[in-house]
């Protein structure tokens, strides 16, 4: 028993003793692991490198994704484009893709500029940055050697021998033979030099690859849409040729036009019944709070658009901006203000020189002009600066609006004077839309606060129509009204109470001289417009918007007007919307109006 007690200590003794060589064992092997990972960390300098990897790319990330942020709005325009063309040019894909050409995808010059791009960032930062280093750090090294440097107060902390608790192995330094022979040192730092420079070529090469590879897959891959566009061209499910025109046996093209100023407006063209070759375009111009759909809501046989096309004429229809087919930029959110930034002033600079060029450019004819109410507006003002006469035949005002300074509309008379459109404004209401909430609070207390009777809220607005059936306002609400910008009724409301025609007035000196050059807005004058131009005038006895004293100033301006080139029609009993929506219209103002087109083409 005592000898087996002796052979248990013994074992026990020889476990302990193994247990602990093996304890120092890997002890030691942790040790030589950290020191030869922190030899080679500082010799080969990866944080360095590492970082300049991680720096080229970053900085080739950052501008493929703003490069893309432009692609993909050209994408979505194609992409629209394409829809349209297929549609309604009956192209296919493959042809439209040899007009257009695939989008996202890169060119060899594309390919050549991005790989030409990704070296010269890897080779300046990582290449010739690591060996910049590399030699600064082998320079150093030699003046250590040579005594030139003394080591900085930090770096002698290592000479100084832990006590107590400090553990030893943190400045155990590396098991190295020593050679005193300074030629020695120097070609060890030869060496070291060569291993730096091999290391950072190799890393800078494998940076160069990833970013190839990161901007070819950034040039081929199509990110998410931005929010800048708001819409896509109309579908077929939802277009007005679609819904509208087709269902009534018409050929009709939907067209999408750019104004200078990034807006997209939608526009449609409805091909003469059984002529196409030198058939005289009409452009179409809606009013205020209107679209091109006012010149369909009356039935096939009666209304102007139509009829026109009955009678051979390629007819154009123009959709201001802000409206429902045209609630497109290539910038701007249709929800920010930016977007909404504008009045009839821009309508006249950007929107109908856009849709005049449009058609000349697709037609090479010049076109007659059928303008309502806004329409007439924007038209007189570009005509009175001898703008678009160019492409002019002739063109037709019904219910022209130029002075409105003494309209009998309550409704458009009362909001003017008590400036709400301009208390919508400050509010930060950029969309005025007779739809939305705020706006609709505010007619219903001027309403109840006033002895206007907004019951029938059209008549109140435009005035006692005459020959508006009451089975097509239902139509009407469908499509009706539109959105414009309070901006643009601040416009309108300052014609009204000052009873001028001139540019939109920014109420504040140093504006209108930093807009217009001057410290009043200029005025479009009415007398400058061409007395040999055609024009076909037709105005109501019952139209409050378009009253019959501002339309004899506009005739006021004309005297002078050659005879042979002047139609004015006036119909006593005619409102406002009675020129679009009345059901005699076709024969009273429309019929009248193709055949002085007949006579002037």
């Amino acid at each position: 028993m005592h000898r087996l007690r002796n052979l248990g200590s013994i074992s026990n003794s020889v476990s302990a003793a193994n247990l602990k060589r093996k304890s120092l064992n890997s002890w030691a092997a942790i040790q030589d692991t950290y020191f030869s990972t922190k030899d080679t960390f500082e010799r080969h300098r990866v944080v360095f490198t590492v970082g300049t990897s991680i720096a080229s790319v970053a900085t080739a990330f950052i501008g493929y994704s703003l490069r893309h942020v432009h692609d993909t709005r050209v994408d979505e325009r194609l992409q629209s484009i394409e829809h349209a063309m297929k549609n309604h040019v009956n192209l296919q894909h493959s042809e439209i893709k040899d007009i257009v050409g695939p989008p996202g995808g890169c060119s060899i010059p594309a390919c050549a500029a991005t790989a030409g791009t990704a070296l010269l960032i890897g080779y300046g930062l990582g290449w010739r940055g690591g060996s910049w280093y590399t030699t600064k750090k082998f320079r150093k090294e030699q003046m250590k050697i040579l005594g030139q440097i003394k080591p900085r107060r930090w770096q002698m902390l290592g000479n100084i021998k832990p006590k107590g608790w400090q553990f030893k192995f943190l400045r155990r330094p590396l098991t190295r033979t020593k050679v005193p022979d300074t030629a020695v040192k120097t070609s060890s730092m030869h060496q070291k030099k060569k291993k730096y420079k091999m290391a950072n070529r190799l890393l800078s090469i494998t940076l160069v690859m990833i970013l190839f590879w990161c901007s070819t897959l950034a040039t081929r891959t199509k990110l998410l849409p931005l929010n800048t566009i708001t819409a896509l061209a109309p579908t077929l499910s939802d277009g007005v040729c679609s819904s509208l025109v087709k269902t009534q046996n018409y050929a009709c093209e939907e067209h999408l036009v750019t104004t200078q100023d990034g807006y997209v407006l939608n526009m449609q063209r409805i091909l003469p019944r059984g002529r196409h070759g030198n058939s005289i375009p009409v452009l179409l111009q809606h009013g205020l709070f209107m679209d091109g759909v006012t010149w369909l809501l009356l039935p096939p046989s009666q209304s102007l658009a139509f009829l026109l096309a009955e009678n051979g004429f390629d007819v154009w229809i123009a959709n201001t901006r802000g409206t429902k087919y045209s609630h497109q930029h290539t910038s701007f959110s249709s929800n920010s203000s930016d977007y909404w930034n504008w009045s009839w002033d821009e309508l006249v600079a950007y929107d109908l020189p856009a849709t005049f060029q449009y058609v000349h450019d697709q037609t090479g004819q010049k076109l007659h002009y059928v303008g309502h109410s806004q329409g007439t507006l924007v038209a007189l003002a570009a005509f009175s600066k001898d703008q678009l006469l160019d492409k002019l035949r002739s063109a037709a005002l019904l219910c022209p609006i130029a002075y409105v300074g003494q309209m009998t509309s309550p409704l458009a008379k009362n909001a003017a004077e008590n400036f709400i459109a301009e208390s919508l404004y400050k509010l930060g209401i950029f969309e005025f839309s007779l739809r939305e909430g705020s706006v609709v609070k505010f007619l219903k207390d001027m309403c109840k606060t006033t002895s206007i009777d907004c019951s029938n809220l059209l008549t109140s607005f435009t005035g006692p129509n005459c020959c508006v059936n009451p089975s097509i306002i239902s139509t009407f609400l469908d499509h009706e009204p539109q959105s414009t910008a309070t901006k643009n009724m601040i416009h309108l409301s300052q014609m009204i109470r000052e009873g001028t025609i001139a540019m939109f007035d920014y109420e504040n000196r140093d504006e209108n001289i930093r807009h217009y050059g001057q410290s009043t807005p200029p005025i479009y004058d009415m007398t400058r417009l061409p007395n040999d131009l055609p024009l076909f005038i037709s105005y109501g006895g019952a139209d409050a918007l378009s009253d019959v004293k501002d339309v004899q100033l506009l005739l006021e301006s004309l005297k002078d007007h050659d005879g042979d080139k002047l139609v004015v029609q006036y119909r006593n009993d005619y409102a406002h919307a009675d020129y679009v929506m009345g059901e005699n219209a076709r024969k009273d103002v429309y019929e009248p109006l193709i055949s002085f087109f007949k006579l002037q083409s």
